[in-house]
C-alpha cells in the first residue's frame, strides 16, 4: 500500500530504543509540523474547497496526536523540547518544483510521502518496545498516518491526471529513498 522503496535501517530502531524519549519528543515536534502542512497547503490555495476540508480534518487528527505525545512525555516526567529540526523533511521539500502548478502536485505528494514514511516508522516502533502503552498507541497512530498518506494520494489525484500523479511520484520515491538511505540513523522520528 504505501509508497516507500527502501526500508529504513535496522540501525535506526536500536538507537531509538536507546534514546526513546529523544524520539518521543521529535515525534511531537512532526505531528505539529503535519498540522503546519495543512494550513500551509490551505493558506496557499484557499479556492480548493475539497483540499480545505480534507486537511482541516487532518489538522485536527495531528493536533490531537500531538496533545497525546506530549501527554506521553508529560506522563514520564519529560517536556517537550526545542525542535531539532527534520533534515529529512527539509531536504525533501526542498525538492518541490517552483511553478504552479507543478508545485501544488509536489506538495501533496511529499506531504503523502512524509506521511508513509512516518507509518513505517512508527510500525517498527510498535513492533520493537516493550512498553504495552505505547505499542497500542504507535500501533494506531501508524493507521492514522497510512490514511493520510492515502488522503494526499487521493487529492493529488483529485487535481491532477492520475499517470502525471504516478510518474511525478515514482520519481519523489527514488529521492526519499537516497535520502532515507544516507541518514544517520539519528533517534528521531525521520533520523
Amino acid at each position: 500500500m504505501l509508497c516507500l522503496k527502501c526500508k529504513t535501517n535496522s540501525k535506526w530502531i536500536e538507537n531509538a530504543k536507546q534514546n526513546l524519549i529523544d524520539v518521543i519528543i521529535d515525534h511531537a515536534h512532526c505531528e505539529k509540523k503535519a498540522a503546519v502542512t495543512g494550513m500551509n497547503l490551505i493558506n496557499n490555495y484557499p479556492e480548493k474547497t475539497d483540499l480545505a476540508f480534507e486537511m482541516a480534518d487532518l489538522i485536527e487528527e495531528e493536533i490531537d496526536h500531538f496533545r497525546s505525545v506530549v501527554k506521553i512525555l508529560d506522563e514520564k516526567g519529560e517536556t517537550l523540547r526545542e525542535d531539532k529540526k527534520d533534515e529529512y523533511a527539509q531536504k525533501l521539500f526542498g525538492r518541490l518544483r517552483k511553478t504552479q502548478p507543478e508545485r501544488f502536485l509536489d506538495h501533496l505528494l511529499v506531504a503523502g510521502i512524509v506521511e508513509a514514511r512516518s507509518c513505517e516508522r512508527l510500525q517498527i516502533l510498535a513492533d520493537n518496545l516493550e512498553d504495552q502503552k505505547l505499542k497500542l498507541f504507535y500501533t494506531e497512530l501508524a493507521k492514522s498516518e497510512a490514511g493520510h498518506y492515502m488522503a494526499f494520494i487521493k487529492l493529488a489525484k483529485k487535481y491532477f491526471d492520475e499517470a502525471e500523479v504516478k510518474l511525478r511520484l515514482d520519481e519523489l520515491t527514488d529521492i526519499e529513498a537516497e535520502i532515507v538511505k544516507n541518514l544517520t540513523n539519528l533517534p528521531m522520528m525521520h533520523g
